[in-house]
This record gives structure tokens, sequence and C-alpha cells, in this order.
């Protein structure tokens, strides 16, 4: 019965659009349907996109979208875009649901559009692709891959060499062999503790292509059986990012039906995670393979032998071709000196590359290749300069990453790019110099009313006259600047009383580090202490800790402050934790130390240098913890002391708005919800 139902479904569909549409023509070609992110779990809302020919962007439109015969949502306009976001709420079940977009003109021309709209049960390492800012979501957050290919076997330390720089992902070409399974779980594993993320390489039993990557004489139903076991080995890791099928299809001679096959299986078995490809020239041959991906990659390696304008170029073609359907990633050159290529590329020429991608519309960086500590790239120079950009990204990925629309700038020379994004009031315009000689700026910004632009990662200033930014840009160099928009009113505002330097992380004289405070390792090199403009409670930044292994983790100690002996002097902090945390503490303001938490999060202390300090268990959201610390009457100890925090227990958090202040102000500087909390305390 369910089989006759499934055959005549379509045949009554297409009745009933027969009776209503008699006599009028249906165009199924001309746009384009898919959901924004690649499926959706845990959101109780999605969005559908609906590609738009050029023909129609200004007319006006009827949008009706169905899933089978209900309605899910409807829209009507004139879209005045290319792409039309679709908001709808998720009713359905787990499973792919086949979705229909009839579209009526003002002419009343019907057109038609279909796709699939896959609805997944949640999993804690999943991994979406938003297809509208060209981004991931990793762990129910915004995400910005920035990171390299290696070599394998791993090098034990390289994971963290690399994730104190700012770097949070990992390629390791390898072969899937099965006596060295332990190996690629040991790096997996250590990935996980510090917080990195791995494009997981498949090569050698899935599209070929790599280095090193080829096994002789092995059968393709070997390799099959090779690749489900791998993918079923690791698809639930907490390191894992996506899957990596296909090095340079072209050049390898693997057909897209070939592709499409391993693509099925990869899906089939782990429909949790994406799958790339990477893309030698001609690269929009990319485009036969769209059926076989969810990111599209390329390598343009030009130095020495064309220009480096090659890679913005080969961004904005792939990034226009794939536009709201995949996300695109570029794969920068950090070698030379060797094969067709006469030497590496200068730190300049890789910041120059590197911006060129991502001004263009790049959404993750995979450099090839990273064998340390000098052998690729030989420059330490350069890849530290490839460091620096990783902490420049990580500030800046709530910009680009944000579906907001921007207000367009404009650059009065060639060879001059520039773009811009808005998130949050602030307007963030990136220019990069595509050429090897210092050049003049002048951007223009459409709108008016601006005085003045912060010059991120310089730590300066610059004025904006008529609606033009001039400034200097050095040879293959990039610049960053953040123009208010509009000012926002903060809901959390630091105490009248607090004497902490730089509570709430917003110096970022230096990009990723936290400004007023002295950093200590406790015993795991890979420990991590980074300022992130993606959560944040107050202002734009919060201070995100990762502590690999217990009791191995980084101590920060604030700058230092006046105590007088006899008095007593509160402590707050808000913070938050990552998925696995536990989420039955509740809210409640002051969390003391419980054993129903210890198992379950990465707890943390805080205190007043050797005075006393307490410990605390976040949550997955906000809470602000409080504890109380008296100087003694008698105390010889210096009175400039200084606030600590650590974590000593394994995981992520993150923490904002850490104040001191004295509790004889109390009731003059905070609000009566602290003041209950604080009597709580006394007691």
């Amino acid at each position: 019965m369910l089989r006759i139902a499934t055959y005549l479904f379509p045949l009554i569909f297409l009745l009933h659009l027969n009776q209503i549409t008699s006599g009028q023509k249906i165009d199924s070609t001309s746009f384009v349907l898919n959901s924004r992110l690649s499926f959706y779990s845990f959101e109780k809302s999605g969005e559908l996109l609906l590609h738009i020919p050029a023909s129609l962007t200004w007319t006006s439109l009827n949008i009706v979208l169905k899933a089978g015969t209900e309605e899910i949502t409807s829209w009507k306009g004139v879209p005045g875009k290319k792409i039309l976001r679709v908001p709808f709420n998720i009713s359905l079940r787990p499973g792919g649901h086949p979705v229909k977009a009839e579209i009526t003109s003002a002419r009343g021309t019907i057109y038609t559009a279909s796709t699939i709209l896959t609805i997944l049960v949640p999993k804690e390492n999943e991994v979406k692709t938003d297809r509208f800012t060209g981004g991931l979501i990793v762990n129910k957050r915004i995400f910005f891959p920035f990171g390299f290919y290696c070599y394998s076997p791993v090098y034990p330390g390289l994971p963290e060499e690399e994730t104190v720089k700012g770097f949070n992902l990992i390629s390791p070409y390898q072969k899937i062999l099965p006596g060295t399974f332990n190996e690629r779980k040991a790096y997996m594993d250590r990935c996980a503790q510090l917080g990195m993320k791995v494009h997981y390489n498949v090569l050698s039993v899935s599209g070929g292509g790599g280095v090193s990557s080829k096994i002789e004489g092995l059968a393709d139903d070997r390799k099959r059986e090779r690749l489900i076991s791998e993918i079923l080995a690791f698809r639930d890791h907490p390191a894992l990012l996506a899957w990596y099928i296909s090095d340079e299809p072209t050049g390898n001679r693997i057909t897209p039906e070939d592709l499409e096959k391993v693509y099925r299986i990869v899906k089939e078995n782990d429909p949790w995670h994406p799958v790339s490809i990477v893309f030698m020239a001609p690269f929009l041959s990319s485009r036969k393979y769209a059926n076989a991906l969810d990111i599209v990659m390329a390598d343009p390696y030009p130095v020495p032998n064309a220009p480096i304008t090659q890679v913005g170029t080969v961004t904005g073609q792939l990034r226009s071709e794939f536009d709201g359907q995949r996300p695109v990633w570029i794969v920068p050159q950090a070698f030379g000196g060797g094969e067709w290529w006469g030497r590496e590329p200068t730190l300049h020429e890789l910041r120059s590359m590197t911006y060129q991608s991502i001004i263009n519309g790049a959404r993750g960086i995979q450099y090839f290749v990273r064998h340390g500590l000098n052998s690729f790239p030989k420059s330490t120079a350069a890849w530290n300069e490839c460091g620096r950009m990783a902490l420049e990204i990580a500030e800046l990925t709530p910009w680009l990453l944000s579906d907001e629309d921007p207000l367009p700038v404009h650059s009065g020379s060639g060879n001059i790019q520039v773009s811009s994004a808005l998130h949050d009031g602030q307007l963030l315009i990136l220019a990069v110099n595509k050429a090897n000689t210092p050049l003049k700026a002048e951007i223009r910004i459409s709108g008016s009313g601006f005085r003045s632009a912060r010059v991120l990662f310089e730590n300066r200033t610059i004025s904006i006259s008529s609606g033009v930014i001039t400034d200097y840009i050095p040879a293959f160099g990039s610049q960053a600047y953040m123009v208010t928009v509009k000012s926002r009113k903060e809901s959390i505002l630091p105490f009248r009383g607090n004497l902490l330097k730089d509570p709430g992380f917003e110096d970022i004289s230096t990009p990723g580090v936290p400004a007023s405070c002295y950093a200590w390792n406790e015993g795991d090199r890979g420990a991590t202490f980074f300022v992130d403009s993606r959560e944040h409670i107050e202002g734009d930044h919060s201070v995100r800790l990762i502590t690999p292994q217990q009791d191995m983790g980084s101590r920060l100690r604030f700058f230092p402050v006046n105590v007088r002996n006899g008095r007593t002097y509160m402590v707050s902090v808000w913070a938050k934790t990552d998925v696995g945390s536990d989420k039955g503490a509740g809210n409640n303001l002051i969390n003391r130390d419980s054993t129903k938490h210890k198992a379950k999060s990465p707890y943390f202390e805080i205190g007043l240098g050797e005075f006393g300090k307490e410990r605390f268990y976040p949550v997955e959201e906000w809470q602000r913890f409080m504890t109380s610390v008296t100087i003694p009457v008698e105390n010889i100890l210096p009175s400039r002391q200084n606030v600590i925090l650590r974590m000593p227990g394994a995981g992520t958090g993150w923490f904002d708005m850490i104040q001191i202040f004295e509790a004889t102000d109390i009731n003059r500087s905070i609000n009566p919800d602290l003041l209950e909390s604080w009597s709580a305390l006394r007691k």
C-alpha cells in the first residue's frame, strides 16, 4: 500500500497543478531553490534560499513553498536581490523532505523550483554549512576554518605548536591503512583536547589524488570497505570537521560520476559532516562536480610564475558560480623552491593572497603545506605571518560570516580591492593591496555622517572626510577598518566601584590576546587563552580558555589593584562553557562546589592573590558568579594584589566582565539581585 501511495502522490499533485494552471506556461528552469543550512537539527526555524533570475529581480512575485501538499511558508513582494531568504518554522520530522516553490509573477507567469530539505537528529559534533554566508556552524556557533595541510605521521607536537598561534584546523595527508589506525586516532584525540578541528583526508580510499595518498594494488571493493570503516570509526569524533574525498580530480582523470558515488557513500554513513573536493586549473571545471561536494576548494599556486592576483580572481569566479549554494575555501601557496615553483612566496605575498581570497568570498583558508619547524615553508617569518593572519581572521569572524546587508564601499584604485561587512551596528571594511608597491588608498563609504574609523590591528584611529577613508597600504599589504554605524546600549554595565583594568577584554591592541594580564602555562603546552569575538555578554569580546587535560590549563593573573587591610572585596565574573556542560545547574547566580557538577563541567577558579579563591561550574548559557575575599587586618603582604583566573577542569570556557570592588560599596555599586546574592554569601 505504501509503495502504491508513493507512486500515486506525484500524479495527484501534477493533476492538481494542471487544474490551477490550465492554459498557463510553467517554467521550471529559471529559479533555483535550496535550504540555507545544509541540514537542520536543533533549530526551531530556518530559511530557504530562492535564487532569482536577473530579469525578475525587480518584479513583484508571489511565492508559496510546500513540503508535499502542506504549505510551510509564503512570501510576496519585490526581491530586489539575487538571493531571497524565505524564513519558515521547522515542524517536520527527521528525514529528507521534498520542498517545492510555486512562484507567480505580476504578469501571471508561473515558475517552479524544488529542493530536498534535510532534517537530522541533533548530534554534538555535527557540522553544518551555511550556504548564504559561506561559513560553518560548529558546536552551535559560527566557525571560520583557518589552517593547513601537513604530512603523516603527524608530529606529536605539531597540533599544540600551531593552536597557540591561532590555527584551528589541520588536514594531514595519510593512507587509510589498518596498521596506522592508532596514529590517526592519536592526532584526532590530541586535536580534540586542543579544540582544533580536522579536515579528514580519505583520498587513498575515495577519490584519489593528494601527496603520497595512493595505495597500490587495492581493489575498488576493498577501498569502499576501508572508506566505510574509517567513516564509522571517526564520524562521532569531536575533532572531525569534514571529509576530504578528492584532490584535483580533473588532473587525475576522476569523473564527476565516480565522485558522486563516493559522496553518496559518505552521506549514507555520516550525513552530519560536509564533504570537500580541491580543484586545480581550470578551476571552473568544479561546476561539473557540484553534486559530489558540500565545500568547493581551489589551489592556485602563482608564485613566482604568475601574478598573485590570480588567487583573488579564482576566488571571485568560484564564489560567483557557487554563491548561495556551496562555501568556497582557498588553498594559498606556502611552499616553493622545487618542481615548477622557483621560490616560496614572501610573507607579504602570503598576506596579499590570503586577504584577496577573503575579500573575494573565501570562507575557509587551508595553506599548503606545513612541515615544521622550517621545512615547509622554509621561512619561519612567512609562517609566523600566517599565524598572525589566523588571529586577525578569528577577530573578524562575526563580520565575515554575518548575514546583514552592509553599506557598499568603493576603492579609488584598481590595485586596491575592498569589501565590507556589517555586524551589530559596526561596519568592517577590508582592503588589500594587489601591487608590490605602497599605495595611497581612498575608500568611499556609501552613506554619510561618519567621522572616524578604527584601524584594527594597528591600534590607531583615522579620520573620515566626506565619506572617504584616506590611508596608505604597504606593498602587498592589507588593512581592516571598523566604523560605528549605529551605537548600541549595553545591558550589562561595569560596577561603579570596579578596580580591574579592561574587565570586558575590549583592548585588542594585539589581536586575539588579552591585554591587561600575565599568563602562565600550568602543564600542557597546547593550553590556550584567546580573546573571542563570537561570544560575549558585554561589549564585543570575551576570553576563551581551553584546558586540554585536567589541571594542565592556563592561569591568568590580571593587572594589580590596591587593596586595604581588614576590607572585604567582591570578585565577579560572567562565564559559560561548551557542549557537554551540566545543563542541570540552573541559573543560580552563585554556584558553589557541588559534586553533582564535577563530572560534566570544566570548572574554573577565581580569587584574589593568596587571600582566597572559589570554584564554580559554568553551564552553556552565560551566568554571573561571585565570591568574597577578606584581607586580614594584620596582613603584611603587598597592597597591590591580582585577581587570578584558572580553569583546572578539562574543556572550553568563556569569561567576560571580570571585576573586583570593595564590599563596603555594596549598597551603591550593584543591582538588587546582586545585593540579595551578597546577603546569601554573608550568611
